[in-house]
């Protein structure tokens, strides 16, 4: 369910357009930096620089020579932080409904990590932000967490409250994570 609607009954071209996912691994294709923060040219020059200045990006695509530079095979113009930041950026243009995660934080450093933290939570609210995650800070600022073990549901709950409990999963992890 998102916002109340049963996402079976909805077909998967509906609802590819109300999803955006930041991948692990960052990915553009070769082609202009425009085309591929906005493939389907729905947003105006405007809105794209808009999101840039989001990601916190917008600095270094002014200084590589803006949004009709040639991106290389698989992005490899840019750092694999900078790539990361700009598929967030695309995201954001999508305005989707939901937003996945998968292990965003996974292949750049502390500092791009806080910048993706810091957007996601400025820019994400409204949304339902699914965030899949092995390091307990990629969490922390989250409403909920899911805690799996081996594609089964073990706990649940905010995850401020599963730290202060015990006998939780999450906050065993944490713990052992923190030594």
């Amino acid at each position: 369910m998102v916002d109340g609607i049963n996402i079976t009954d909805v077909s998967s071209r509906d609802l590819r357009t109300h999803f955006a996912v930041v991948p692990q691994s960052p990915f553009l294709f070769e082609g202009s930096l425009r085309d591929n923060l906005d493939p389907f040219q729905l947003s105006d020059d405007s809105k794209i620089w808009e999101a840039l200045e989001k990601c916190h990006v917008k600095e270094e695509v002014e200084a590589a020579g803006g949004l009709d530079i040639h991106v290389k095979e698989s992005g490899t113009s840019f750092s694999v932080g900078q790539r990361q930041l700009l598929c967030l950026a695309r995201a954001f243009l999508k305005s989707s409904k939901v937003l996945c995660l998968d292990e965003c934080t996974a292949s750049v450093d502390t500092q791009t990590a806080s910048i993706l933290q810091n957007a996601i939570s400025s820019e994400c609210r409204g949304m339902t932000v699914i965030t899949i995650a092995h390091r307990i800070s990629t969490v922390l600022n989250m409403d909920c967490i899911l805690i799996l073990d081996q594609g089964t549901l073990v706990e649940q709950g905010n995850p401020q409250v599963l730290l202060q409990d015990e006998l939780s999963r999450f906050s065993s992890f944490a713990k052992a994570s923190a030594m």
